[in-house]
C-alpha cells in the first residue's frame, strides 16, 4: 500500500487491478484443475483461498485509488431530513466531515498538479452529453432522452454533479474518513461566528443548530432574523410543536400577528433608556452635540415617568419631548401632593389665575401656563427634587431652540411610533382588549420559551437595527442582572436565586446590522450568565464597516471562540482565518535526468545517462484562501476546540417528513397564530 512510503501516490492507473485478477484466476485454476499444479484436492482448496484473499486485498486497494479518484471529480449528494438531525445532551452536531491534517494538504497540492488533470476530468461520454443537453434542448424527440441524461440518479451513467458549484476535490481529498463533526457544548458559551456568502449554506447551518437547541429543551431560544426567512420560520414552528415548546413571535413586517415588546421597558439602570435611544442618532462631528442633547432630554423623561411609576416607551417619549410641559406638570403635581406643604394647592391656583398669556416675557411664550405656575410656586418655596429639577432646567430652554436641539432624535422615534408598529413596540399593558403576549426577556428565559424575532430588514432597515440593537442592549443589561442574582430573583425578591444561570442560545442573521453600543460587552461578558452567541454574516467586513474601526471589531474577533467560514469571496475574510493555521511540510517527487558525455577514449563509452526520482520538502499554508473561495455550497472549514480544523459538509433539508405550511410569510403566520394555544399559553405571557 501507499501508505507505507514517503509520497503517497493516488492518482494513478489503478495497477493493483492486474495483480488481483491474476490471483483470482490463478485461484480458478488451482480449484478447476489441482493435477496441473501437482496439488491434492486440500491443498488445492487452501492454495485458491490464499489466492482469493490476495486478489480480494489488491481488490481492495484498487478500489480504494478508483474512488479516491471518483470523489475527487464529484462530491456524494448529502440529504437529511428533519426527524434524522441528532441531538445530543454534550454535544453540537455540524454536519459530515473530516479532521484536516497535513496529509490532506499534501494531497489537495498533488490534485492540483497538471499531471493529475486526467485522473480529475470527467469521462469523454459525460462531457459530450453535457454539450448535446444545450444542443438539443428544443428538440422535440430529443429533448425527452436529455431530460434523462440530467436527472440526478445512481441509474444514470452519465448524471450531472450536484449543483453545489465550487470545487469537489476539496473535499474529496478526505471524504474516506469522513464523520460527523460535533462540538462540544461547553465550547458554546465562547460563542461562534459562521461566515458565508449569500445563498452558501448559512440559513440552513443556522436550521439545524436551532433545530438541536429547540430539541435539548433546557434552554432559552432567541433567534434574531433581520430578513425574515420563511423556510427558517417554518422550521422553528414545526420543532417547537414536537417538542412541545412555547413560541412567541416578534415580527415588525406582520405586528397585527405579532407578539408586543418595549424596546426600552426593561433595564437595570434608567440610564440605559436614553442610551439605548441615543446609540442609534449620528455621533460624528456637529452631530455628537446634538445627540448628547437627546440623551439628557430623553434621560430626564425616563426618569420622571418611571418616579410617576410608568413604564417608559416609544410612544411616551415622543409625546413628552414633543411637549415636555405635560411631563412637568403631571410630575409636579404628584411630587407635590406627596411632598408639598398643607394647602399648595390653593396657593398654586391663585399663582395660576395671575398668569396672562400676553404679558409673558418672549422665552415663556407658547408654553404651557400651568407649567409656569408650577415653575413660579417651586421657585417661591425653594422646594428641591432632582427629578423636578431636570424637568425645570429642560423647561426653562426657550421653546423654538428647545425644538432645534431635539430635532435628531424626532425622526428616529417617528418611526418607531408610526402605525401598527407603534402598538406591538408601545403596548398599553391596560387595554383588556389587546390579549396578544408582550415578550419579557426575563419571563422568556425563565420560561426557557423559544423566541423568534423578525425585523423585516429588507422593508425599513432604520427600524430593524433600531430595534434589533436595543434587544441586544436589553439582553445585556439582564445578563448583568443574571450574573449578580440569577434569573430567579428579581430586586425586591432577595430570597429566591437561581443557583445556576440560565443556558440562553442566542442565533443573530446578519448580525452586523444589530450591533449597538453594548454589543462588545454583550460577547465579551455574557458567557458567565450562560449566554452562548451564534453569529452569521456575509464577510467580516460587515462589523468592520458597522463599527467604523478595524480595532473595534478585532476586539469582536478575539472574543469568539468558533470560527465557521463558507464560501467567502473576500480575500480579507478568508485571510483572516487562514492566519491562525500552521504551515505544514509536504513531500514532492522531482524527476531528474542528465547525460554526461565520455571524455576516455579508452572506455568503451560515448556518453552515459542517469535518471533519478527525488523527494523535496517543503512548508506550505494548510489551507490557502483560495481554497476557501472555492468551497461548494453547503461546505465549511471550522477550527473546533481552539485548534483542530475540520472540513465538514452540511446537510441539505429534505422536507418529507414537514407539515404542510404556506410558503406566504402572512399566510404562515396567521395559520401559526391559529395553532398558538397548543404551544403558548397568551394570557401567561401577558405582561403586568
Amino acid at each position: 500500500m501507499t501508505d507505507h512510503y514517503e509520497v503517497e501516490v493516488l492518482l494513478r492507473p489503478p495497477v493493483e487491478l492486474a495483480s488481483a485478477l491474476v490471483a483470482f484466476c490463478g485461484a480458478g485454476m488451482v480449484l478447476v484443475s489441482p493435477g496441473l499444479f501437482m496439488m491434492t484436492p486440500p491443498v488445492a482448496l487452501v492454495g485458491a483461498v490464499c489466492l482469493a484473499a490476495i486478489g480480494t486485498w489488491r481488490s481492495l486497494q484498487a478500489w480504494r485509488v478508483v474512488r479516491y479518484q471518483h470523489h475527487l471529480k464529484r462530491t456524494p449528494r448529502y440529504v437529511m431530513p428533519a426527524k434524522a438531525i441528532p441531538t445530543s445532551d454534550s454535544v453540537l452536531f455540524l454536519g459530515r466531515g473530516f479532521r484536516w491534517h497535513q496529509a490532506h494538504t499534501e494531497r489537495l497540492y498533488a490534485a492540483r498538479d497538471k499531471h493529475a488533470e486526467h485522473y480529475l476530468q470527467p469521462s469523454a461520454l459525460t462531457r459530450w452529453v453535457r454539450r448535446k443537453e444545450i444542443t438539443w434542448e428544443h428538440t422535440p424527440v430529443l429533448r425527452t432522452l436529455m431530460r434523462w441524461t440530467a436527472k440526478d440518479s445512481a441509474l444514470n451513467p452519465v448524471r450531472p454533479p450536484p449543483a453545489v458549484g465550487g470545487d469537489a476535490i476539496i473535499h474529496g481529498v478526505g471524504i474516506r474518513a469522513e464523520t460527523n463533526a460535533v462540538m462540544p457544548l461547553s465550547d458554546r458559551v465562547g460563542h461562534m461566528v459562521v461566515v458565508a456568502r449569500t445563498r452558501h449554506g448559512k440559513t440552513r447551518l443556522a436550521e439545524i443548530l436551532t433545530t438541536q437547541d429547540i430539541r435539548r429543551g433546557n434552554n432559552c431560544v432567541i433567534v434574531l432574523d433581520p430578513k425574515g426567512d420563511a423556510d427558517y420560520l417554518k422550521r422553528i414552528y414545526l420543532e417547537c410543536q414536537r417538542a412541545r415548546r412555547k413560541l412567541l413571535v416578534f415580527h415588525l413586517g406582520y405586528p397585527e400577528m405579532s407578539v408586543s415588546y418595549n424596546a426600552v421597558g426593561s433595564f437595570s439602570r434608567i440610564t440605559e433608556v436614553a442610551s439605548r435611544i441615543a446609540s442609534q442618532l449620528p455621533g460624528e462631528g456637529d452631530a455628537s452635540a446634538f445627540r448628547e442633547f437627546a440623551w439628557q432630554f430623553v434621560n430626564v423623561i425616563a426618569v420622571a415617568l418611571v418616579a410617576l411609576n410608568e413604564q417608559p416607551d416609544f410612544v411616551k417619549i415622543r409625546r413628552y419631548i414633543n411637549d415636555i410641559d405635560i411631563l412637568l406638570v403631571a410630575y409636579g403635581k404628584h411630587w407635590l401632593t406627596q411632598n408639598g406643604e398643607e394647602g399648595w394647592e390653593e396657593e398654586f391656583e391663585a399663582i395660576r389665575n395671575g398668569v396672562h398669556v400676553k404679558s409673558l416675557p418672549r422665552t415663556d411664550q407658547g408654553k404651557d401656563p400651568d407649567a409656569i405656575a408650577l415653575v413660579r410656586y417651586l421657585k417661591i418655596h425653594r422646594s428641591f427634587d432632582p427629578v423636578l429639577e431636570g424637568l425645570i432646567s429642560a423647561f426653562r430652554y426657550d421653546r423654538e431652540y428647545f425644538q432645534k436641539i431635539t430635532v435628531a432624535v424626532k425622526p428616529f422615534l417617528e418611526k418607531l411610533t408610526t402605525g401598527n408598529i407603534g402598538a406591538i413596540l408601545a403596548p398599553d399593558l391596560d387595554n383588556t382588549e389587546d390579549q396578544r403576549p408582550v415578550l419579557e426577556w426575563k419571563r422568556a428565559i425563565g420560561s426557557q420559551a423559544v423566541v423568534y424575532v423578525g425585523l423585516d430588514a429588507l422593508t425599513d432597515p432604520e427600524v430593524a437595527r433600531a430595534v434589533g440593537a436595543s434587544m441586544f442592549s436589553d439582553l445585556t443589561s439582564l445578563a448583568g442582572h443574571i450574573y449578580k442574582h440569577g434569573i430567579g430573583r428579581s430586586d425586591s425578591d432577595s430570597h429566591r436565586c437561581t443557583a445556576k444561570a440560565p443556558s440562553v442560545v442566542i442565533h443573530g442573521d446578519e448580525f452586523s446590522d444589530l450591533i449597538g453600543p453594548q454589543f462588545k460587552t454583550l460577547i465579551n461578558k455574557s458567557g458567565g450568565a450562560g449566554y452562548a452567541l451564534n453569529l452569521y454574516t456575509q464577510t467580516w467586513s460587515d462589523p468592520i464597516a458597522e463599527l467604523g474601526s478595524e480595532a473595534k471589531a478585532g476586539q469582536l474577533a478575539g472574543n469568539i471562540g468558533t470560527m465557521l467560514i463558507m464560501g467567502v469571496k473576500e480575500i480579507a475574510t478568508c485571510e483572516m482565518f487562514t492566519r491562525q493555521l500552521p504551515e505544514v511540510s509536504i513531500s514532492e517527487i522531482m524527476a531528474v535526468s542528465g547525460v554526461t558525455d565520455g571524455n576516455e577514449n579508452d572506455s568503451g563509452f560515448g556518453f552515459t545517462s542517469n535518471n533519478q526520482d527525488r523527494i523535496s520538502i517543503s512548508r506550505v499554508p494548510m489551507i490557502a484562501p483560495a481554497d476557501i473561495v472555492a468551497l461548494p455550497k453547503g461546505q465549511a472549514f471550522v477550527l473546533l476546540k481552539g485548534s483542530e480544523l475540520w472540513k465538514i459538509r452540511i446537510p441539505m433539508p429534505s422536507k418529507a417528513d414537514d407539515r404542510e405550511l404556506p410558503d406566504d410569510l402572512g399566510q404562515m403566520l396567521h395559520q401559526m397564530r391559529q395553532d398558538y394555544r397548543s404551544v403558548v399559553d397568551w394570557q401567561g405571557y401577558r405582561g403586568r
